[in-house]
């Protein structure tokens, strides 16, 4: 049964959502909303593993996607002249196993606009999604545009807009991210932000001009004192700057989250003012640069993320923390397992969205699993500890402890294999 449907969000998983749902029907009418006035095409470097890897190739998109990768051949551990002390290679075996860089690294807008285009025109199937008319079936756009208040009954949402206009549909779906506005309209304010459980560690990303010096080997620098450096070039013409820092301060805090550009911007200059290595180099970025962005990292630990007949989805619903490496990746499997349930319950909405609920849980809780010592030996506090941690590193690097260890675990993380679906038509 064809549905009226909103997503709430352009990132990955929204148009990934889209895309699916339209495999398995053609004649849902789909509406997404992003509060920006574009498809962004900025954003830091992501990556495909897991199950984000065989469904991407179920879609017909992995091909797409692996065109534009970020040619990325490795990690380095390095001290503050730059010395190498530990290297970890990229593992090339086009399955959803990966090592710590993964074959298929991506640059975040180069994914969405991938995803963007299938919505709107399928690749595998030829079948274009774009609408006739707005009651007609397929996949429209609405930038500049976000929910203000949502009221539903049994058979539907009514969704009030910021261009004051009031909607109805059979469903709604909140994939607008970590500080989801959905899942505070749905649960309320307070209980929403509380769901989003913090690490205590703050991430700045953005990119500075590339030097000769700058290769296709990412490096990662601990500077002590709860902080850490990470640059990325691959083959692209600029190097993309990552500062990390553990604290509980809630001054960071407060400076950090949903705060503007230039008071992120100062915080973060503060922070690592006496960081040594090439500091003077991204100190001087970060002043000029106008692709900065920060954030608190952490998790969002959801009891339920389903109310009615509204879901939530990707980050909103289970954001796993950069540093699992598992955000993409969980997005999508979310994405698939929501389009699996609605198909298999034939526009049953409330069993659907049950049963999403329900079965998805496996794949979060494993996604959302953190290595043992991160954040810690990301961002070490001592000297002594920045030491130890580069002797082990060594070693491990030494004995490809990091071949050894993704070669006899499962191409699925935790062995979860991804659920089948055969009503959706991938």
């Amino acid at each position: 049964m064809p549905l009226k449907v909103l997503i709430i969000g352009a990132g990955v998983c929204g148009p990934a959502f889209a895309t699916m749902l339209r495999r398995s029907d053609p004649e849902h009418n789909i509406t997404i909303l992003e509060r920006y006035p574009g498809i962004r095409h900025n954003g830091l470097q992501i990556d495909l593993r897991a199950w984000g890897v065989p469904i991407m190739q179920r879609l017909g998109l992995l091909d797409i996607a692996s065109k534009r990768c970020v040619r990325e051949n490795g990690l380095a551990i390095v001290d503050s002249k730059g010395r190498k002390h530990a290297e970890f290679g990229v593992n090339k075996s086009h399955t959803g196993q990966q090592s710590f860089t993964s074959e298929f690294e991506i640059m975040r807008g180069d994914l969405v606009e991938v995803l963007y285009e299938a919505s709107l025109k399928d690749p595998k199937t030829g079948v274009s999604g774009e609408p006739e008319s707005e009651d007609a079936p397929g996949v429209r756009y609405k930038f500049g545009t976000w929910p203000t208040a949502l009221t539903q009954d049994e058979k539907g949402v009514d969704v009030t807009l910021s261009d004051g206009t009031t909607k109805r549909y059979d469903l709604v779906i909140g994939a607008d991210g970590q500080w989801s506005r959905t899942r505070r309209l749905i649960f309320g304010e307070e209980a929403g932000l509380e769901m989003f459980k913090r690490l205590n560690l703050y991430s700045a990303y953005y990119t500075v001009p590339r030097e000769p010096e700058d290769d296709d080997i990412a490096r990662f620098y601990h500077v002590g004192g709860g902080r850490g450096i990470a640059v990325r070039s691959g083959d692209r013409p600029e190097t993309q700057v990552y500062l990390m820092a553990r604290t509980e301060s809630e001054e960071v805090r407060r400076a950090v989250e949903r705060q503007p550009v230039e008071t992120q911007k100062a915080v973060f200059e503060r922070l690592f003012q006496d960081a040594g290595w090439q500091w003077e180099r991204f100190r001087k970025g970060l002043r000029e640069s106008t692709d900065f962005y920060a954030d608190s990292l952490g998790q969002v630990k959801a009891p339920h993320i389903v109310k009615g007949r509204v879901a939530l989805l990707g980050d909103a619903a289970s954001c796993a923390s950069p540093v699992t490496g598992m955000g993409t990746t969980v997005s999508l499997i979310g994405s698939w397992v929501l389009a699996g349930e609605l198909a298999r319950h034939k526009g049953d909405v409330p069993t659907a969205l049950e049963a999403y609920d329900a079965n998805v849980r496996p794949y979060i809780n494993e996604a959302q699993k953190l290595m043992p010592g991160i954040p810690w030996v990301m961002t070490v506090d001592s000297s002594w500890a920045v030491f130890l941690i580069r002797l082990l590193l060594s070693f491990f690097s030494f004995i490809k402890a990091d071949k050894i260890l993704f070669a006899i675990l499962p191409e699925d993380k935790g062995g979860i294999k991804i659920p089948e679906y055969p009503e959706t038509n991938m």
